[in-house]
């Protein structure tokens, strides 16, 4: 005697209340600090650097703690499971994933210059220094970390059960745009394809390596450069916006999808993923 599976429509409901519980602590969390951390004139000061580190750590804290408890208690399955490998393989996917953003924004940023619009830097070098590795943090642990844990890791894994491929890919990037578009209070459809792009580009990422760690390494690495370009006064940037953007996403994502589409993963990097050195 086998078991009927059970109706879509309860699978639908037990689906969004999961996804629901694990985006709480997120959003809770980057609502709190709107309110702790209202915007600066000095985005780039080490004190409010420092503070959207400490919110961002407990904003982490608490995210995990819940989804931890919902893949146990619920799903009834390990932290793996969801997309959370081991930092022994991690850290070196993390690592490559920032590598895949920087060296072609690096490189367009380069050619940029060449056409007359260069990047300049307007502080002293370990003022720089200071600065990127403040906001480095800062986006890691209020960003990076916490929304690829939950929608490329817990909510990819919850919608896994209910479609399959693409269908995944896309279904947790519209709640990226969503939740984006209700915490930000901003419906401007240029601002949510650019969270919509991310949210495929980053989903692709975790369905290559069965990981998030790559996609947190390049949405890291993401956030902190343009966050760098375009709102601290560190560097200043000759272009306009569009081209900017065209250096900080369009080519650097499109270098990646391409990138693993072709080769995969290299060895060193993912001895499981089955790619090419």
């Amino acid at each position: 005697m086998t078991t009927s599976p059970r109706p879509r429509s309860r699978r639908l409901a037990s689906a969004a209340w999961r996804i629901a519980l694990a985006i709480l602590p997120l959003g809770a969390g980057l609502a709190l600090a709107t309110i702790l951390l209202p915007a600066s004139d000095n985005p780039s000061d080490p004190g409010t650097l420092s503070a959207r580190i400490a919110l961002g750590v407990a904003i982490s804290a608490a995210t995990l703690t819940v989804i931890a408890l919902l893949v146990r208690l619920s799903d009834h399955r390990r932290m793996s499971g969801v997309g959370l490998t081991s930092m022994r393989t991690g850290w070196r996917l993390a690592v490559w994933g920032a590598i895949v953003w920087t060296i072609p924004a690096a490189a367009t940023f380069g050619v940029l210059a060449l056409l007359g619009a260069p990047l300049t830097v307007t502080v002293a070098g370990p003022e720089l220094a200071r600065t990127i590795v403040l906001l480095f943090l800062a986006v890691l642990v209020a960003e990076a970390l916490p929304e690829e844990v939950v929608f490329r890791g817990y909510a990819t894994t919850v919608l896994g059960t209910l479609t399959r491929g693409w269908g995944v890919i896309v279904a947790q990037a519209l709640l990226f745009v969503l939740f984006a578009a209700l915490l930000r209070q901003n419906a401007n459809p240029a601002d949510l394809s650019l969270f919509l792009a991310m949210g495929i580009g980053f989903g692709y990422l975790r369905m290559i390596t069965g990981s998030i760690w790559m996609p947190i390494g390049f949405h890291t690495a993401f956030q902190t450069g343009a966050q760098l370009v375009l709102t601290h006064d560190a560097i200043d940037f000759a272009g306009g916006t569009g081209a900017a953007m065209l250096a900080l996403g369009v080519i650097p994502f499109s270098v990646a999808a391409i990138l693993v589409s072709s080769t995969g993963i290299p060895r060193i990097v993912h001895p499981d993923s089955g790619g090419t050195r």
